[in-house]
C-alpha cells in the first residue's frame, strides 16, 4: 500500500511540475509577442483596461516607497482589488523594475519586467495546488485524486490566467489554500483564524470574495454543530481583522471608514441596471446612461454636493464620469453609495425585465471560455477602431466547441457529485456546491464568463471523481464484452 501511495504522490508532483513549466512557456510566448505598444505608441497590448489600472497603481506604490513613504500608507484611495496592486508594488520594489516609463500626460507602461512577474504568479499557483494536494490526498480514491490535480494543473480555462495580468491567478491560489484547509475539518481556533485571514485576503484580491465567508460558515454549522464556537469565532475573527485593516487605510486616505471598495458599488449599475432601464424606457443604452447622469445631478443638488470647476457637463455621458470631479473624498464616497442605492432601485422597480436578463446572463456565464486571454491579447485595443472580439466570426465559430467542452466537464462533475453524495460525503459535497454556486449567484447577472472561473477550482473535485468512475465503469463494460 505504501508503494502505491508513493507512486501516486510522485505522479501528482510530476503533473504539478509539468503544469508549471507549460505555464512559463505560455507566459514567455505572450510576453515575447505582445509586450509592445499598440496603434498610438502609448497603449500596451498586454496591460490594458483593468490590468492597466492595477499595474499603474502598483508602480505608484513602489514609486512612493522609494521616495520614503510608508509602504502601508502609500498609493491612492482603495477603489477595487487593493491586494493585487500591493503585490505588483512589492514585485517592483524587490526586482528593481520600473513598471512605468513616464507619468505624463498619462502613465506609460514600460517594456520590461513582465515575464518574471508571470513566473512568480504561476509558481504561487502551482505551490497552492501542491498544498491542496496534501490536504485532499487521503479524502479521494487514488485515481480520482490524480484527475483532480490534472484538472487544476491543465484545465484550459483556469490555466490561461497564469499567463495574464488579471487578478484571477493569485485569487485561484488563495482559493486553493482556503479550500485545502477547510477540507481538514479542524476545530481549533488558530487554524480557523488563519482561514479567516486568507478569506479576507481573497476579498482584497477580488471584491467578489467579500461574501464567501457565509457559505463557509453555513457548511461549518452542519459539520460541527454544537462544537461550532471555536471554528466560527476563528474564521470570523480572521476575516474581521482584514476588514479592520483595510477600513483603517481607507479612513487614513478619506477620513471615512469603509471596507467594501467603491468599485464594487457601481459595476451592477453600469453593466446591468442601465440595460434594464434602457429596455424599460425603450431607449438605447447610451440614452439610458445620459438619463442616469441627470439623476446624479438631481441627487448632487439635493444633497449640496459640489463639483470641481473644470467639470464640463457637455462631455459627461455616464455617471462614472463624475468620479474625478468631486471636491472631497467624502463626497466621492457618498456618490458611490448613491449609485449603489440607485442600481438596486432600478432592478426592484422592473422585476420582470431583471429576472429575464438575469436568467439569460446566467446561462451565458456558465459556458467556459478557455480562449479568452489569447483573443483578448490579440484583439482588444490593438488598432484604433479594432472590433470587439465578441462580434467577430472567430468568436462565433468557437461557440459550438465551447459548449461541447463545457458539457463534457459538467457531465463528469455530475457523475462525481452523485458518487460523493451516495458515499455520504455530505460536507465535501456541500462545500463544493455552495462554493461553486456562490459565484453563479453573485455574478450571474453580469454574464461575463471570466467571473465564473473561480467556481472551477471547487468543481475540480467533482470532475476528478467523475472521470475516475467513468473510466472504471468503462473497464468493467469492456470486461463483460470479452
Amino acid at each position: 500500500m505504501k508503494l502505491i501511495q508513493g507512486k501516486k504522490n510522485n505522479l501528482h508532483l510530476i503533473l504539478i511540475l509539468v503544469g508549471f513549466i507549460l505555464s512559463v512557456i505560455l507566459s514567455t510566448y505572450y510576453v515575447t509577442k505582445y509586450d509592445k505598444y499598440t496603434w498610438d505608441n502609448n497603449s500596451h497590448q498586454l496591460i490594458k483596461d483593468e490590468t492597466y489600472y492595477h499595474w499603474v497603481e502598483g508602480a505608484k506604490i513602489a514609486k512612493e516607497v522609494r521616495e520614503g513613504k510608508n509602504f502601508f500608507l502609500s498609493g491612492d484611495t482603495t477603489v477595487t482589488k487593493p491586494l493585487h496592486q500591493r503585490i505588483i508594488g512589492i514585485y517592483s520594489l524587490l526586482t528593481g523594475y520600473n513598471l512605468v516609463d513616464s507619468w505624463e500626460p498619462v502613465a506609460k507602461v514600460s517594456l520590461e519586467g513582465k515575464l518574471p512577474f508571470l513566473i512568480i504568479q504561476s509558481f504561487f499557483y502551482f505551490f497552492a495546488v501542491y498544498f491542496f494536494s496534501k490536504k485532499v490526498v487521503n479524502i479521494l480514491p487514488d485515481k480520482a485524486f490524480l484527475f483532480v490535480i490534472l484538472f487544476l494543473s491543465f484545465e484550459f480555462t483556469i490555466f490561461q490566467y497564469h499567463s495574464s495580468f488579471w487578478t484571477e491567478s493569485i485569487y485561484f491560489s488563495l482559493q486553493l489554500l482556503v479550500f485545502g484547509m477547510l477540507l481538514e475539518r479542524r476545530i481549533n481556533f488558530s487554524h480557523n483564524l488563519f482561514i479567516g485571514i486568507l478569506i479576507g485576503l481573497a476579498f482584497l484580491q477580488r471584491s467578489g470574495g467579500v461574501f464567501y465567508i457565509f457559505p463557509v460558515l453555513l457548511c461549518y454549522i452542519f459539520l460541527f454543530r454544537k462544537k461550532i464556537s471555536n471554528p466560527f469565532l476563528g474564521i470570523v475573527s480572521g476575516f474581521i481583522l482584514i476588514c479592520i485593516l483595510i477600513g483603517m487605510f481607507n479612513y487614513h486616505k478619506t477620513k471615512v471608514f469603509y471596507v467594501f471598495p467603491p468599485g464594487g458599488k457601481w459595476s451592477l449599475h453600469s453593466y446591468f441596471s442601465v440595460h434594464v432601464l434602457a429596455e424599460k424606457l425603450n431607449i438605447s443604452h447610451d440614452e439610458a446612461r445620459k438619463f442616469e447622469v441627470k439623476k446624479v445631478l438631481e441627487w448632487a443638488d439635493k444633497n449640496n454636493i459640489k463639483f470641481k470647476d473644470e467639470l464640463d457637463l457637455t462631455k459627461v455621458n455616464s455617471p462614472l464620469n463624475f468620479r474625478s470631479y468631486f471636491l472631497t473624498e467624502k463626497d466621492k464616497i457618498k456618490f458611490f453609495d448613491y449609485i449603489n442605492y440607485r442600481q438596486y432601485e432600478i432592478l426592484l422597480e422592473n422585476p420582470l425585465i431583471t429576472i429575464k436578463k438575469t436568467i439569460y446572463n446566467t446561462a451565458h456565464i456558465i459556458i467556459l471560455n478557455p480562449t479568452f486571454n489569447h483573443y483578448y491579447n490579440t484583439y482588444r485595443g490593438v488598432e484604433k477602431h479594432s472590433p470587439e472580439f465578441v462580434y467577430t466570426e472567430t468568436h462565433k465559430n468557437w461557440i459550438p466547441f465551447r459548449i461541447t467542452y463545457t458539457l463534457i466537464i459538467y457531465i463528469f462533475c455530475l457523475i462525481g457529485l452523485i458518487s460523493l453524495f451516495n458515499k455520504k460525503k455530505f460536507y465535501e459535497v456541500s462545500l463544493v456546491l455552495f462554493s461553486a454556486l456562490y459565484y453563479v449567484i453573485l455574478f450571474g447577472w453580469y454574464g461575463k464568463t471570466r467571473l465564473y472561473v473561480p467556481s472551477l477550482i471547487y468543481l475540480a473535485v467533482f470532475f476528478g471523481v467523475g472521470v475516475d468512475i467513468f473510466l472504471n465503469s468503462f473497464k468493467e463494460y469492456k470486461k463483460t464484452k470479452i
